[in-house]
């Protein structure tokens, strides 16, 4: 009488059923080969052993870089906060100007930083304001006041926002998103690829937040 032929199917049914049958049996799983990557057969134990190196590994080299994220975050956190203590006791929106270019070059190590206004108010500094047609025409494929722009500027678009002489090649340009003076926070470095969308937004929003409160309060 020929042997009936066992279904695959069946027999992992009967597994997943009975998640306790190869644990009874034990002696099973020393038998059982499978076909390594390189050719050779080995148990299902070491195959089981590789595994589990494999995932430690993996996660162990998640939790490093989750790590190194979180540590950026706190240095990000703290020098954040240490320019809006100093932005909210500023009397003047020169002031608040002033400061918030300093701290991210001092600070954040900005190769350059520029706060820039589209619309004329006697309580801006002087050098401040761009004609927003103007602007539109030079920088109107990067920057929209509705998001924020992060990637390279080309020479006549770094010259625009920032100095010639600082050779800007990569921003971040922050929208103030501000009825009586609407304008943008612009972040450069001469290395390529600084910023990314991902990695500094959200902090760059809260400050170019804090900035258009600080404008009502100091444009009275």
């Amino acid at each position: 009488m020929p042997k009936k032929s066992i279904d695959p199917k069946e027999v992992e049914d009967f597994l997943i059923l009975n998640p306790d049958f190869l644990s009874a049996n034990s002696h099973i799983l020393n038998s059982i080969e499978i076909v390594h990557e390189t050719g050779g057969a080995v148990s299902l134990i070491q195959k089981q052993v590789e595994m589990l190196r494999k995932n430690y590994d993996s996660t162990s080299s998640n939790l490093l870089q989750l790590l190194k994220i979180a540590k950026t975050n706190e240095g990000i956190f703290e020098k954040t906060k240490s320019l809006i203590l100093e932005l909210i006791i500023c009397r003047n929106l020169n002031d608040v100007i002033l400061i918030t270019e300093k701290k991210f070059i001092e600070e954040f190590k900005a190769d350059a930083c520029k706060v820039l206004f589209f619309k004329d108010n006697t309580n801006l500094p002087k050098g401040r304001i761009l004609d927003a047609k103007a602007a539109h025409k030079m920088i109107g494929k990067k920057y929209n006041a509705g998001e924020i722009f992060c990637g390279p500027l080309d020479k006549r678009e770094s010259g625009y926002i920032f100095d010639k002489k600082d050779k800007i090649i990569d921003s971040v340009l922050v929208p103030i998103k501000n009825t009586e003076c609407p304008g943008m926070l612009a972040i450069g470095s001469r290395i390529e690829d600084t910023y990314s969308k991902e990695n500094d937004s959200l902090f760059l929003e809260f400050v170019a937040e804090t900035l258009s409160k600080l404008i009502d309060r100091n444009n009275l």
